[in-house]
């Protein structure tokens, strides 16, 4: 489930938005790359759970509680970036043209995209890390929660411009226009996070009812 969201989320960056002539920066796909090759590395080491249970592990990604889980995510992420690029291309000068084989240049649909598409890597993981009952709960996975915490710190506090001089140099974001559009972009990266999160949480807690009722 964390590749296929991945998978979909930057399909969607790399070829409808690139069309729009959005770009991101070496620095932006460098610090996402690295982050994302890290969990996928410290999810594999998470340690099976102490012991046994009756519910039945999920042997297919074509089961309907993973499909279902997939859809709504999937549906949750497209709104949110969609929303995010519709407002920032609000901002822009009525004379723009989009420049898709020009040099990457900072500016605030740039900046809403990839942190956007940030949050939608950092959900993903959180949603769909498979803990209790078969694995240890993902606070028991200290090197991924530090991990966790420090994307999501960068993310938050780039997005809500907390040091823009050194998220400008690192990570060539653009300062946001106004309050107004600040405070959007960080409230669906918070819609965003937490709506995905809860649909995992939800939809497992679903299968777990259905599989329990089911042994009965």
């Amino acid at each position: 489930k964390i590749m296929a969201l991945n998978s979909l989320a930057s399909a969607f960056a790399m070829s409808v938005l690139s069309l729009d002539g959005v770009k991101l920066g070496d620095g932006q796909t460098a610090m996402e790359s690295v982050f994302i090759s890290t969990f996928f590395f410290l999810v594999s080491r998470s340690q099976p759970a102490p012991k046994l249970v009756e519910a039945r592990p999920t042997k297919s990604i074509f089961e309907w509680h993973v499909l279902l889980s997939l859809l709504l995510q999937a549906a949750l992420h497209f709104v949110v970036l969609i929303t995010g690029w519709s407002l920032a291309k609000s901002h822009r000068p009525t004379d723009y043209k989009p420049d898709k084989d020009g040099d990457f240049e900072p500016n605030w649909v740039n900046t809403t995209v990839f942190l956007i598409t940030a949050g939608m890597h950092l959900s993903s993981f959180l949603a769909n890390y498979q803990g209790a009952p078969f694995l240890v709960p993902i606070t028991k996975n200290r090197a991924f929660m530090v991990g966790l915490g420090i994307f999501s710190s960068v993310m938050f506090f780039s997005a809500a411009e907390v040091m823009p001089d050194l998220t400008h140099s690192f990570l060539s974001l653009s300062l946001a226009p106004n309050d107004e559009a600040r405070n959007q972009l960080v409230a669906l990266l918070v819609l965003d996070v937490a709506g995905a999160t809860a649909i995992g949480a939800g939809v497992h807690a679903l299968q777990l009812a259905v599989q329990g009722g089911s042994t009965k």
